[in-house]
């Protein structure tokens, strides 16, 4: 009985929790109310249909509305007591809002919620893609060459090839390389061409060579070409040639695989190098290839650094497989102008025992110290000529004033006008002496002056010319700079202008009378000038009349006049500069001026006071009438005294 208890105890809490839990599901299986549709787009609103379910208890009446919180009430349709139907208008924002039904039987109520979804936004038109002008560049080998014709494994051998645009565009950034593979490229692999126009052909030359591997027979060589054209559109062009070999070995026990020599680290002695200073480069280098490394040549770029002693090569007899070594090269940096982390080229070549041949180039990286606090860096300050215009056929003195503004002395200074080999000193000539001027010590922070003398060829140009001076100095560690700079020289043509009287004027000057000046100004020189002004000045005299005249272009013998009077009231000579204003060559205004002088006599009417004999005096404290004046101007002017 007691058994039977227990088991009573223990099922009846199990059923009530099953009960409990399906009145659970049926209650959340049907909610009170439902809205159908629950989604609407904020472009259009719409109308939503209510639903109030049997057992919500609740119970519609006319008088029920619908309110949308966060909107307001919503105009409401009374279907039934168990359904109501709303209007949801447009223009909404997009969200999630809560529906209440008002004045109720059963109070206000939540009936549920609706989403309001935003309308996706229009999809942009693409813009229209003009299509590409049809055409392009087509590179193909025309013509080849092999020197010798037949090769032999281990030898090295030339090809030359022609290449020819036979497209209808212009090939940009042309490129010829050859890649490798049964033949092995030595040296520069790639060769770069730029422009090629249509129709155009172009020249390509590369040396390869055979390693010992390759057998008899017709080999192919890969060639490839590749070009952009305008609208950097890229293309290829792979090319195969034939290459016969002889000669090659009929085993089948060749060894495979190659030597593979790295520069793994490097080091520099100092560890920051000077332009001019020598250096050592250490180097560690590995083999990683398959085969043992003979007779390895190690070079630096000699256009980069050049050797501080010896030949400029580290060799090594034996690298084996997985073994490193330490070489050193003694070097001296040579100018440069870029500074910082800069990269070094390195050249190796080697070999193996079958007779194959490798070379390549890496790069190690080095530190550069390019400041002037440690060495010399030459200037042309200023430099002028004597005399200061020259013209055609004109000898003169180049005055050249170079400073010093680095921070260590130049030695042996050259300077070499017209450029090293002086084949740029146009129409100069040097004259009592060589276009070279030598100095054997520049100070820093001091100058010097280094005079040229120089003669204009006769049919020099008349305009601003460019000289180059090439300048070249040792620095330290026997380094020798080099480097051009450039000075304008100014040709002009000298005018030759005449100036005189075109007719006698001595005798016709009298103190305190008009006497004439009759000018006149001749182009005596081969060139036609433009003369913009042709004037007259003198001190302590006295001018009536246009005293300037505009002249205009003058042609060579051609003459100009200008007629003017003036009057002296002291006897003596009279000085009468003239200036003539005219346009050189470089249209800039330019002055020749010229003295004419006047021998002024005594007034020949000076005892009688200046009046006509058996005329009453006048007191010279009296002053002229108007009529008085008028008369004494005429008398002047007839020579009858003033």
């Amino acid at each position: 009985m007691s058994h039977n208890r227990i088991k009573i105890s223990l099922i009846l809490p199990i059923l009530i929790g099953a009960l409990l839990l399906l009145a659970a599901t049926a209650s959340a299986q049907t909610p009170p109310f439902t809205i159908e549709p629950g989604t609407l787009s904020t472009a259009t609103g719409g109308t939503v249909s209510i639903y109030a379910s049997p057992d919500a208890g609740v119970t519609f009446t006319m008088t029920t509305s619908v309110r949308m919180v966060g909107y307001g009430i919503l105009n409401t349709t009374f279907v039934n007591p168990k359904a109501l139907q709303a209007v949801i208008p447009a223009g909404l924002s997009a969200g999630q809002y809560t529906l209440l039904a008002l004045n109720t039987s059963g109070g206000d109520r939540e009936l549920g919620k609706v989403q309001l979804l935003a309308p996706p936004a229009p999809t942009a038109t693409p813009a229209p893609v003009e299509p590409p002008a049809p055409g392009q560049p087509l590179l193909t080998i025309r013509n080849y060459r092999v020197e010798p014709a037949q090769v032999r494994p281990g030898q090295e051998f030339t090809v030359h090839i022609e290449v020819y645009n036979n497209g209808s565009r212009a090939a940009e950034n042309t490129m010829v390389i050859f890649p490798g593979g049964v033949f092995l490229p030595v040296g520069e692999s790639g060769h770069v061409f730029w422009q090629v126009p249509i129709n155009a052909t172009f020249n390509a030359s590369q040396k390869m060579r055979v390693p010992s591997s390759v057998g008899n027979g017709v080999q192919n060589l890969q060639v490839n070409l590749s070009a952009n054209d305008f609208s950097g559109a890229h293309y290829e062009f792979p090319q195969t040639l034939a290459v016969e070999v002889v000669g090659a070995s009929s085993g089948s026990g060749a060894p495979t695989g190659k030597p593979e020599v790295l520069i793994e680290d490097i080091r520099t002695d100092p560890p920051v190098i000077a332009p001019g200073v020598p250096f050592t480069l250490t180097m560690v280098l590995a083999n990683r290839g398959s085969r043992t490394a003979i007779n390895l040549k190690v070079v630096g770029d000699s256009t980069m650094v050049i050797p501080a002693h010896g030949g400029g090569v580290a060799t090594l007899d034996v690298l084996r497989m997985d073994t490193t070594t330490t070489l050193t090269l003694p070097l001296l940096l040579k100018p440069s102008k870029e500074g910082g982390r800069i990269g070094l080229p390195i050249s190796l070549s080697y070999s193996d025992y079958n007779g194959g041949g490798y070379s390549g180039q890496q790069t190690v990286g080095i530190d550069v110290d390019t400041s002037l606090a440690n060495r010399p860096q030459l200037l042309i300050d200023t430099y002028r000529t004597t005399p200061e215009q020259i013209s055609p056929g004109d000898s003169f003195t180049l005055t050249l004033d170079v400073t010093n503004v680095g921070g260590a002395g130049a030695q042996r200074l050259t300077l070499a006008l017209g450029g090293e080999d002086g084949e740029n000193l146009g129409s100069f000539v040097p004259i009592e002496g060589s276009n070279v001027a030598f100095v054997p010590y520049v100070e820093a922070g001091s100058s010097v002056s280094i005079d040229m003398r120089l003669m204009v060829a006769g049919n020099a140009e008349t305009r601003a010319h460019n000289l180059p001076v090439a300048l070249g100095y040792d620095i330290s560690g026997g380094t020798r700079e080099k480097g051009t700079q450039r000075v304008s020289l100014l040709v002009r043509r000298r005018p030759d202008f005449k100036v005189s009287f075109y007719r006698p004027v001595e005798g016709t000057a009298f103190a305190g009378q008009p006497f004439q000046l009759p000018i006149e100004v001749v182009n005596a020189s081969g060139f036609r000038f433009t003369i913009s002004e042709l004037r007259a000045a003198g001190e302590g005299l006295e001018f009536m009349g246009e005293t300037s005249t505009y002249v205009g272009p003058l042609d060579p013998g051609g003459s100009w006049t200008l007629d003017t009077a003036a009057m002296s009231m002291e006897p003596g000579p009279a000085e009468i500069v003239v200036g003539v204003d005219y346009v050189d060559d470089l249209n800039q205004t330019q002055t020749v001026s010229a003295t004419l002088t006047v021998e002024v006599g005594e007034d020949p009417f000076s005892g009688q006071n200046g009046e006509f004999p058996g005329e009453p005096e006048v007191p010279s404290d009296q002053p002229l009438t108007f009529w008085g004046q008028v008369v004494r101007f005429f008398k002047a002017l007839f020579g009858l005294g003033s």
